[in-house]
């Protein structure tokens, strides 16, 4: 029986465990994807400057 590959944990700096609404709000756009770098940095500059439109 073979043993499962064992994957480190990786060590995000800037990661952040995100709200339910903010959850809400990533799902229940019209375009459905996952998640980009570029939607991440710009739901990071959004959080800085106090908005959160996605």
């Amino acid at each position: 029986m073979k043993k499962p590959k064992t994957i480190p944990h990786p060590q995000f700096t800037s990661a952040r465990r995100l709200k339910p609404l903010e959850m809400n709000a990533l799902r229940c756009r019209r375009q459905h994807s996952v998640l980009t770098p570029e939607q991440l940095d710009r739901i990071a500059s959004a959080q800085k400057s106090g908005e959160m439109n996605l």
